[in-house]
């Protein structure tokens, strides 16, 4: 039943659409959810029907961060075990990175801490009027850190740490003007509206289109020299190939 599924995967022609399923948590992340969407990510990766990837949540929320039930039964985890649980959370981070097939995040009502961070890994990020962007950490007196990194290399410097310290909810305007995301439609058209941005990207020479995204992905961690070598032999590459 769809109800017991933690996360709906559904194929319209060749899109994907990832429905994060913990409605009564708000689709809080939990590690099981985690495993799921990295795993899912990870098919459509290598799932030849599939071109673009959405990630989706509900109408109250897209994720509204860590799941803080399972976090206070972790608290007697020794070190090693923490880091592994680490290490494995922030594979969701680099959830963009993990192909390099187009990810769309259709993100209606909350998006918050670990959640923000998730919305932001993609590629692109549709949001509703309503929805809610932010970094409640320190509000709650948690530390920000697993959040931080991905913020900063989204944001850069100074308006994350102004995120991450001042823990204010970020209407979806204010996420614009900063670049955390694309576009802003009514919460009931971002389903609609990611999936009209996914068709087009869908109808593109797929070869290029990973290109593209392998070359941009290069050029966000590559100093300008290197991004135009990577973005030299991917043409070349390209050239050959036909």
């Amino acid at each position: 039943m769809t109800e017991d599924l933690i996360l709906l995967s559904e194929d319209k022609d060749d899109i994907r659409l990832l429905t994060l399923n913990r409605p009564k948590k708000l689709n809080a992340l939990n590690s099981a959810l985690v495993g799921e969407i990295v795993a899912a990510v990870d098919a459509a990766h290598h799932d030849n029907n599939v071109s673009v990837i959405i990630l989706a949540g509900n109408e109250k929320a897209f994720s509204a961060g860590a799941d803080m039930g399972e976090a206070a039964e972790r608290r007697g985890d020794d070190i090693e075990a923490a880091r592994r649980h680490s290490i494995e959370g922030g594979k969701l981070y680099e959830l963009g990175s993990r192909t390099d097939k187009p990810i769309i995040a259709a993100v209606r009502g909350y998006a918050l801490g670990g959640g923000c961070n998730l919305a932001i890994s993609a590629d692109m990020v549709v949001s509703g009027e309503n929805a809610v962007f932010g970094y409640p950490e320190l509000k709650r007196g948690l530390a920000a850190t697993a959040v931080g990194p991905g913020l900063v290399h989204r944001i850069g410097p100074k308006a994350a740490f102004e995120l991450l310290t001042l823990a204010e909810n970020v209407p979806p305007q204010r996420a614009l003007d900063l670049g955390m995301i694309n576009r802003i439609v009514p919460d009931d058209a971002v389903v609609d509206e990611a999936m009209k941005m996914a068709r087009t990207l869908a109808e593109f020479d797929q070869p290029a289109m990973r290109t593209t995204k392998r070359v941009f992905l290069k050029s966000t961690e590559l100093s300008l020299s290197q991004s135009l070598d990577v973005a030299r032999e991917a043409a070349l590459s390209m050239r050959k190939s036909g």
